[in-house]
């Protein structure tokens, strides 16, 4: 299920809702995290995440 509306959070803040988390950028990946979780690095890198799925 896709989100109606976009939720982006940054590397080091909490997730804010669990869910499946695609990076924003040139390079794609994806997690999941559940709400409270911090928001991860991508290879070392601070980036901004944008929830895809809500679990």
């Amino acid at each position: 299920m896709i989100p109606h509306t976009s939720i982006s959070v940054v590397t080091g803040l909490p997730c804010p809702k669990s869910g499946i988390w695609e990076s924003m950028g040139n390079f794609k990946t994806t997690v999941t995290l559940f709400k409270g979780e911090p928001m991860p690095e991508y290879c070392g890198w601070k980036i901004k995440w944008r929830l895809v799925q809500v679990c």
